[in-house]
Parts: structure tokens; C-alpha cells; sequence
């Protein structure tokens, strides 16, 4: 429900909710994942996490495994490999900061695949990039022009991840939530609206 003077222009009033149409999302996502049933994920076998989009789950590999697996070439002990996340049992007690090591990882290269396709499009090229905990928030553009990405957003449907990326490279040149920055960010992405109610709907459960 939307309260406003009643001699108020009908114009303005739309203008303003426009404005602050991602504001209002972004509020009403925390306010779902802190009352949402929570989300917690166990690190057991067999419990599900997101990538992206889709739950994979995860399966332990005890010390009589390893000769049967290939061993690690990126410096990552955790794996999404054959539909499965695999971690060495040895690791299990610090599971958590492995996804979070992975994902992150992930976020970087998603990044770098996915940029090309929109910087000619929105017309600016990202220069700074950096992927970290935000906690509530998906992403956010520094003054220095530094786009920051949550490392959770690597969790969504990649349709999702695309829409996070362009609203702050929107940013870049339009500061503000205005008028010609959802004219900007319709011409890019038509269904815009769609990919920002399913954060809405669904964000509180791009989290470990």
C-alpha cells in the first residue's frame, strides 16, 4: 500500500515509486530472508547447494577415495564435478569457507563471460571489479566507479546474474533510480521486472 497527499499528481507519484522500485525490492528481500523459513544448509551428504540456479549436492570423499579422483589443479579443494560438489572428508569441518571460496572464484569468472555481452549495449566498460560479502545487498557501484558483486549472486539463475550486472553498469551512467534508468535498463532487458521479482521471491535462499 502506497500512501500519498490526495491533491498529489498521479505522474509524480508513479515517477517516485519508479525511482525507488529497487529500494523497495532490496527491503522487502531482507525483510523475507530474515522471516523467511530459514535456509541454513548442513554440510552433509546429500544436502543441496545452488549453481547456478540449480542445487547439486554434496558428497564427502574419505582418505580410501582420493587415489580414485584427480587432484586439484586450481588451488581449490572443493570440486563441482560429475553433477556432484566433492570436498575431501578431512575438509568437512571447514566446509563453508571452501563455498564461499569457491563461489566467490566462480562470481570472477561469470563476470568476465558475462560483461562482453552487455558493455556495447549499455555503453560503458567496466574497469574495477570486486566480489565480496555484502550481506543483504546483490551489488553495489562505488564512487571510484569500483563494481562490487555478492558473492551469492553466482547462486542465481544466470538470467538473474545478468540483471545484477547490468543494473550497476546502468549505474555507471545514471546515478540515480530515474526515469532513464529503467528506460536504459528496459531497452537491455525487456523483462527486467521478472528477473528482479524472482530476487524478491526467492533471494533468501541464495545463502549457506
Amino acid at each position: 500500500m502506497l500512501r500519498a497527499p490526495f491533491r498529489e499528481d498521479p505522474e509524480t507519484i508513479t515517477a517516485f515509486v519508479a525511482e525507488k522500485r529497487i529500494w523497495i525490492h532490496q527491503k522487502l528481500a531482507k525483510k523475507k530472508a530474515i522471516n523467511h523459513v530459514s535456509h541454513h544448509r548442513e554440510f552433509v551428504n546429500g544436502q543441496g547447494f545452488l549453481y547456478p540456479g540449480k542445487s547439486y549436492r554434496l558428497r564427502f570423499i574419505n582418505n580410501e577415495q582420493i587415489g580414485k579422483f584427480e587432484k586439484s589443479t586450481d588451488g581449490f579443494v572443493l570440486k563441482l564435478r560429475h553433477g556432484y560438489f566433492e570436498l575431501y572428508e578431512s575438509q568437512k569441518h571447514n566446509a563453508r569457507n571452501h563455498f564461499i571460496s569457491w563461489y566467490k572464484r566462480q562470481t570472477e569468472i561469470k563476470l568476465k563471460e558475462r560483461m562482453p555481452r552487455y558493455d556495447k549495449r549499455v555503453g560503458v566498460r567496466v574497469e574495477k571489479l570486486r566480489v565480496s560479502d555484502l550481506g543483504h545487498r546483490w551489488a553495489s557501484l562505488s564512487r571510484n566507479g569500483m563494481v562490487n558483486l555478492n558473492w551469492r549472486t553466482v547462486m542465481a539463475p544466470i538470467g538473474v546474474f545478468d540483471y545484477i550486472l547490468v543494473h550497476e553498469m546502468a549505474h555507471m551512467i545514471v546515478r540515480r533510480h530515474s526515469k532513464e534508468f529503467w528506460s536504459l535498463i528496459s531497452r537491455i532487458m525487456p523483462d527486467y521486472k521478472e528477473r528482479i521479482l524472482w530476487l524478491n521471491e526467492h533471494g533468501a535462499e541464495l545463502d549457506l
